[in-house]
């Protein structure tokens, strides 16, 4: 039979492991989101270009909310990024 101190270690290698796959979906979906906001300011200022208002575009609401949008998406995918960085060379020790 397996003694305890096994059958821990399996276990939090386990939850590691869980929890790595977790977060590496997570920073998935934060950089989806990214894509997302990163092609709304392309048509944005592709539309512009089109109409000849490119000077405009810095007064537009949608235009300075998606640019926003993605400075802060961008950080916390810096910050899954680093979590995960962390995690990996935790693993990595054990």
């Amino acid at each position: 039979m397996i003694n305890e101190n096994t059958l821990n270690k399996l276990k939090n290698t386990a939850m590691d492991c869980a929890s790595n796959v977790l977060s590496r979906v997570e920073l998935s979906m934060v950089e989806s989101k990214l894509k997302a906001k990163y092609q709304l300011l392309g048509q944005r200022v592709y539309e512009a270009i089109q109409e000849g208002r490119l000077d405009s575009i810095k007064d537009d609401p949608s235009t300075v909310e998606a640019v926003g949008a993605i400075f802060e998406i961008k950080k916390q995918v810096v910050e899954l990024e680093q979590k995960l960085n962390k995690s990996e060379g935790t693993s990595e020790k054990a």
